[in-house]
C-alpha cells in the first residue's frame, strides 16, 4: 500500500514505529560503541603490561602474545603466526593438556623452563586459566609468564650465604667446644702441679 493511501493514523502509527526502531537502534549502536572502547582499552592495558601475556585456543595454537611477552622470548609478532605455544618452552617441558584439563584448570600457577629465540634457557613463573565463551564453554588458555632470572639468583646466593653461616656456627660451636676442653686440661694440669 503507498503512503498516499494509507490513513493519518496509519502514518502516525508506521511514524512511531519507525521512532522506536530508531532509538533501538542508536541504543545498540552506543552499546556497540562503549563494548569497542572496553575492548581498546583492555587492548591498551595487555600491551602496556610488563608481564607477558599469551593466549591460545585449546589447540595451543597462539591467538595473542602482548609485546612484554614478545620481548621476553625474543620475537616479532609475525613469526608467531599459526605457532603453537610450544615454541616458547625446550621440548623436555612440554605436558600437552586434553580438553577436560583444561577445563577444570582453576589458577593454575607454577614454575618452569623456556626459552627465547635464540634457544637460551631461563626460569619463569607462569599463571593459567582457562578462557571462556559467553556460553561458558572453554575456548583457549590465557597465561602470564614472568622472567624470574633475578629472584632465583637471589635465592641462590641467599642458599650460599645460609650455607656459609652454617659452617661457620659449626665451626663455632666446634672451636668453642675445644676451647672447653683445652680449658679443663689446663686447669687439670694445674691441679696436677699444685
Amino acid at each position: 500500500m503507498k503512503d498516499t493511501d494509507k490513513t493519518k493514523e496509519q502514518l502516525i502509527n508506521e511514524l512511531d514505529e519507525i521512532r522506536r526502531r530508531v532509538n533501538e537502534a542508536e541504543k545498540l549502536c552506543s552499546k556497540y560503541k562503549k563494548a569497542v572502547e572496553t575492548l581498546l582499552s583492555f587492548e591498551k592495558a595487555l600491551e602496556t603490561m610488563q608481564i607477558g601475556v599469551t593466549i591460545c585456543d585449546l589447540e595451543g595454537k597462539i591467538l595473542y602474545t602482548n609485546p612484554a611477552d614478545l620481548d621476553m622470548h625474543g620475537y616479532k609478532i609475525k613469526e608467531l603466526k599459526e605457532n603453537s605455544v610450544r615454541i616458547f618452552a625446550p621440548v623436555e617441558t612440554w605436558k600437552p593438556l586434553t580438553k577436560d584439563e583444561i577445563s577444570s584448570m582453576k589458577r593454575w600457577k607454577r614454575e618452569s623452563i623456556n626459552k627465547r629465540k635464540d634457544g637460551y634457557a631461563f626460569p619463569v613463573q607462569l599463571m593459567s586459566d582457562a578462557v571462556t565463551n559467553v556460553e561458558g564453554e572453554v575456548t583457549g588458555i590465557v597465561t602470564t609468564c614472568e622472567d624470574i632470572t633475578e629472584r632465583k639468583e637471589m635465592e641462590k646466593e641467599i642458599m650460599e650465604r645460609v650455607e656459609d653461616l652454617e659452617r661457620f656456627y659449626e665451626m663455632s660451636v666446634g672451636r668453642e667446644l675445644k676451647m672447653k676442653d683445652l680449658k679443663k686440661e689446663i686447669k687439670k694440669l694445674k691441679s696436677d702441679f699444685d
